[in-house]
């Protein structure tokens, strides 16, 4: 069972605008083969420029990060159908990789939203709702260097850059 949603309204040009629920981890499996569509559509692109097939697995890896601790999952639906996801969970990887001391971390792993409702804010939302449910602590995550807009809005939200990981991964964090 989901949430009951958060209270942001999305679309353009009078379309049923989005909204923002909270799944829990016992309905993540529900939602996989959406999941996977969207990370199909999304990370297929550039930078990432990953094959299909592997863009789609973001869903398996969201299904065994969702027995982690701390797991937060929200969705972006109308009605049944997902135009983006967010999700982390507790996780002190990323403060290792950054040379910093692990302790109570909070790391967000994905965000996604379907390219054409990109710049709409549907990944603010999702962004905020996620860090709003999850337990206090330092947060981590990770992305491209070359993921502008990503690395925009996480900035907009007072994430700064911290380390860089091999020449695809920027590590942020967020105190």
């Amino acid at each position: 069972m989901t949430s009951a949603p958060a209270r942001h309204q999305l679309g353009r040009q009078g379309r049923a605008g989005a909204e923002i629920h909270l799944i829990t981890p016992h309905d993540v499996a529900r939602y996989l083969p959406s999941v996977a569509e969207v990370g199909g559509r999304c990370f297929t692109r550039s930078p990432w420029r990953e094959p299909y097939p592997a863009a789609r697995s973001v869903a398996s890896r969201m299904l065994a990060d969702s027995q982690r601790a701390g797991f937060v999952l929200a969705l972006a639906l109308s009605g049944e159908e997902v135009y983006g996801f967010a999700y982390g969970h507790r996780c002190s990887a990323l403060a290792l990789l950054a040379a910093r001391p692990p302790g109570g971390d909070f790391t967000f792993k994905e965000l996604a939203v379907v390219p054409e409702l990109c710049g709409m804010k549907l990944g603010l939302a999702l962004h905020d709702t996620v860090l709003a449910a999850a337990e206090g602590g330092p947060r981590w995550l990770s992305t491209h260097p070359a993921a502008t807009a990503a690395i925009g809005l996480y900035r907009s939200r007072g994430w700064r850059a911290v380390a860089v990981h091999g020449r695809t991964r920027v590590i942020m964090h967020k105190s």
